[in-house]
């Protein structure tokens, strides 16, 4: 199982994340990417863990959906 590390930025998973952002520095200073991160209306932790978890089986190559 891909494991991932809270130190990393969660957008590029390259550099580490600056002071109390999810993105480092080069992530956050592109609105595209900043606008992905933004918390909004009905943003909870249950839709937080369903979009890790869609990204773990991307890492994985496995589908995301079953039928």
């Amino acid at each position: 199982m891909v494991t991932s590390d809270s130190s990393l930025c969660i957008h590029c998973e390259l550099l580490p994340k600056d002071d109390s952002s999810l993105l480092c520095l080069r992530c956050k200073s592109m609105a595209g990417i900043r606008r992905l991160y933004l918390r909004r209306r009905g943003w909870n932790p249950h839709w937080d863990a369903h979009l890790h978890l869609l990204s773990q089986k991307a890492k994985l190559l496995q589908p995301l959906f079953t039928i």
